[in-house]
């Protein structure tokens, strides 16, 4: 299938690196020359520089044959316009990023205002839910969800006191079943076997039943210790978001905001938020609002380094655990290198959902990228007819670099041995390095 990307941002170039190793004819269209020359030497797609709501560039992109256009240009005017015109082209489904709040469609009647536009994706509504998410696990690096929500998958850090640190993965032996797929050490990833050892310190991939993954934790040494007190630096539409998704689940919560008349706009539609109107910098104001006793501190301004800044005074200041917006993803490690918890790039989220709305209704379900896009975990239906059907995981020759980490099988989930077959119609999660993604996928579909 033909794909046209508008704009070769973060987020258009992890769409397209993606598509393009799914075997997709993807054409990216972007209006700045320096920005397209930057993709055309990295992925190998075609590169049209123009103006995507330019009818004849249109044309040159193969839009007549296209099955789906993505619009996700730094202008919302840019990809609303450019969707409802590939739709009259008869492109089949299109996708548009918005980020203006007063474009999200809440109801029918006010999407039928936007013919032509199937998804529509705000990147600060996104954060705000994954960010929830992660406040719900606050122990997690990520957080992610399959099956139908009964497989959960986290990131989790290895305290130096825990009872499995320094211990053989195949010595580690428990009453709930649950997959280490991935160990980060020393800023490299690694698929370990039964011979390898987990270390204090180890960043970890652990894949378990939703339902079991609490008492996993408990064995591995983290502690869920639920949050209670969050305070949100930046009352934009993000941390508002993020508020009142909190404020439902009762959670105290309170937003730093320096913009005054932002902290009136916003304190009359929260309920039971607490709106400050300070300086996050000034470490007396945080003392004096008793930031110290936080369960958690996000920190949602648009500026990466008041950001990091902010989040290393508070944690200073005896906050348990930081969680920081990152505008450039290449950013994420060495914030957490430095003391940062968590770091939240909005684009690799964003392009997260979009990929989820691409593959639903087709055998590839979804595709994560998982840390700072070091791996993927692909979720895919397996067919009759693909190669492996009715055979054991240990006979497969599954590429190195690459797992099966679950499979759901009419409501049961069942984390793989040797010896468990796949099945038509099995659900499973393959969890693998992106240089050899595309490669175990192939093995899978045939």
């Amino acid at each position: 299938m033909r794909v046209i990307i508008i704009g070769a941002g973060k987020i258009g170039f992890i769409i397209a690196k993606i598509l393009v190793e799914e075997n997709y004819d993807v054409v990216v269209i972007e209006k700045l020359e320096e920005r397209a020359n930057t993709l055309q030497e990295y992925l190998d797609v075609e590169v049209i520089v123009g103006n995507g709501v330019k009818t004849s560039i249109l044309e040159e992109a193969g839009i007549r044959e296209a099955g789906l256009l993505v619009a996700v240009t730094e202008s919302d005017e840019t990809n609303l316009i450019a969707c409802m015109l590939a739709k009259n082209f008869g492109v089949a489904k299109t996708i548009a990023k918005v980020k203006n709040p007063e474009y999200i469609l809440e109801n029918k009647k006010d999407r039928e205002m936007f013919p032509g536009i199937d998804y529509m994706i705000n990147p600060k509504l996104v954060t705000a839910k994954e960010i929830a998410k992660l406040i719900d696990i606050p122990e997690a690096l990520d957080v992610a969800y399959y099956a139908e929500g009964k497989i959960q998958f986290l990131e989790l850090k290895i305290p130096a006191e825990a009872p499995v640190a320094n211990q053989q993965i195949k010595e580690l032996k428990f009453d709930f079943p649950f997959l280490i797929a991935a160990i980060v050490r020393e800023e490299e990833l690694i698929i370990p076997r039964g011979d390898d050892f987990v270390y204090p310190q180890d960043i970890i991939f652990v894949l378990a039943k939703t339902v079991d993954m609490l008492r996993v934790e408990r064995f591995l040494g983290t502690k869920r210790e639920k949050a209670e007190r969050v305070m949100i630096l930046g009352g934009g539409y993000t941390g508002f978001q993020l508020a009142k998704i909190l404020e439902n689940r009762r959670y105290a919560v309170k937003i730093i905001e320096k913009d005054y008349h932002r902290c009136v706009k916003i304190a009359k539609e929260l309920e039971r938020t607490m709106v400050l109107n300070g300086d996050a910098t000034d470490i007396n104001f945080l003392k004096n609002e008793d930031t110290g006793n936080a369960d958690v501190f996000v920190c949602l301004t648009d500026d990466d380094k008041l950001n990091l800044l902010v989040s290393l005074i508070v944690k200073n200041l005896g906050v348990k655990r930081t969680i920081a917006q990152v505008g450039r993803s290449d950013y994420i490690t060495l914030m957490e290198n430095v003391g940062i918890d968590v770091g939240v790039s909005p684009r690799t989220l964003t392009a997260n959902r979009i990929l989820r709305f691409i593959y639903q209704k087709n055998k590839v379900l979804s595709v994560t990228l998982l840390g700072n896009e070091e791996a993927e975990m692909t979720e895919l239906l397996i067919s009759e007819s693909s190669p492996v059907v009715n055979r054991k995981l240990k006979d497969l020759n599954f590429p190195k670099g690459s797992l099966i980490g679950s499979i759901y099988r009419r409501n049961e989930v069942i984390i793989p041995k040797g010896n468990d077959v796949l099945l038509p119609g099995d659900s499973v999660t393959i969890f693998a390095l992106p240089e050899v993604a595309n490669i175990a996928l192939k093995y899978i579909t045939g």
